[in-house]
């Protein structure tokens, strides 16, 4: 099966560039973030409900994959007041992806939403998207942050918990709730995880900084320098403009870098967020930024297929990730060109791939693990 449906987590703030509990991005703006379709990575549409018209696209923008659609109530789960085979017709006592004591979610007091399953359209787990993944869902100016928790039909979109529901405003009974037509945002953020799943406090916190970094700009990272000819090894002590970046990439990828940054100074709380994101990965953990981690950092995302002709923030990704992995000094302006084209074939030769000069799923997947 595919990923989960998305857990809810309320929102968070944005001080100075960083996450914080009293100013958090606004639904409108999170809406107006993902406003527009300006990169498709399913290769089809989906409907919102199974067997319906499909006319709903899975997008990719900055640090978030999203869909824009309507919210059907899921009850499945454990077994509560509200959630049960005499309130929901359709209750199974299972979710895709279950608790850390092994028992599954619980939709009534654990907002989630529900992802499609795995199809020829789109499968979730290549976008970066898993159980526990974090997303923020925005239904008429009102934000909640979630996890994925459970999977769907294959051929629809747009379901959520009934605490989703009810956070949101809408109404949660499974059989008569639920809202129709395109006016729920869901906004999911790739590599940022709540652990354990059920731990709301974790997803509302990622949740607050990932969509903070969506508003702000490209990676989290606006007015922040990505774009080098070169990315040194940083360790402690190192600063400068790379180190900037650094801390912005580590801060998207959900490890907090600490109070101020990005600053500019590679500090104790840098190297304790690289170490982190090193051993999510299955890098060694040493703290230091060198070029495997460049690539990893660099290359987060979603993964649609790029390849001669294509254009947009996925390749500038790729551009970036292979200026670290293989020095290869393209200019990073999102046109898949020959350049590219013959930088990637040099990556992937080295790898031991396929050297088509495609950006497909393999390639994809030694990028973001940093090889």
């Amino acid at each position: 099966m595919c990923i989960p449906a998305l857990l809810i987590v309320l929102s968070g703030l944005f001080v100075g560039g960083r996450a914080a509990a009293a100013d958090p991005p606004t639904g409108e703006q999170l809406s107006g973030a993902v406003r527009s379709c300006t990169q498709q990575v399913s290769n089809g549409k989906y409907a919102e409900r199974s067997g319906g018209s499909r006319t709903i696209p899975v997008c990719a923008t900055g640090n978030a994959v999203h869909w824009r659609s309507g919210m059907t109530v899921d009850c499945d789960g454990q077994r509560t007041e509200k959630c049960n085979a005499s309130t929901d017709p359709s209750w199974q006592n299972q979710t895709a992806w279950s608790q850390s004591d092994g028992k599954p979610l619980n939709a009534e007091k654990l907002p989630y939403i529900v992802v499609p399953g795995i199809s020829s359209t789109w499968s979730c787990s290549r976008s970066g998207i898993t159980g526990g993944t974090v997303a923020a869902v925005v239904y008429q100016g009102r934000v909640a942050y979630a996890v994925v928790g459970d999977v769907g039909p294959n051929d629809a979109i747009g379901e959520g918990s009934y605490a989703l529901a009810k956070a949101l405003g809408i109404n949660p009974d499974p059989r008569s709730g639920g809202v129709s037509g395109k006016v729920v945002d869901y906004i999911v953020f790739p590599g940022v995880k709540a652990a354990p799943i059920q731990d709301n406090a974790d997803a509302v916190a990622k949740g607050q900084r990932a969509a903070a970094d969506l508003v702000a700009g490209l990676r989290g990272c606006g007015g922040v320098r990505l774009d080098f000819a070169a990315y040194p090894r940083l360790d402690g002590g190192a600063a400068g403009p790379e180190v900037k970046a650094a801390q912005c990439l580590l801060r998207a990828a959900g490890h907090d870098t600490g109070a101020g940054d990005p600053s500019g100074t590679f500090d104790a709380g840098t190297t304790s967020a690289a170490k982190q994101f090193q051993a999510k990965i299955g890098l060694p953990s040493t703290g230091v930024v060198d070029a495997h981690t460049w690539t990893a950092l660099l290359s987060r995302g979603a993964t649609p297929q790029v390849q001669d002709g294509s254009s947009g923030e996925a390749v500038s990704r790729v551009q970036r990730a292979l200026n670290a992995a293989v020095g290869a000094a393209l200019n990073v302006d999102g046109q898949f060109g020959p350049k590219t084209t013959a930088a990637v074939k040099s990556y992937q030769g080295a790898r031991g791939l396929g050297a088509d000069g495609i950006v497909g799923a393999n390639t994809w997947k030694a990028l973001q693990s940093g090889k």
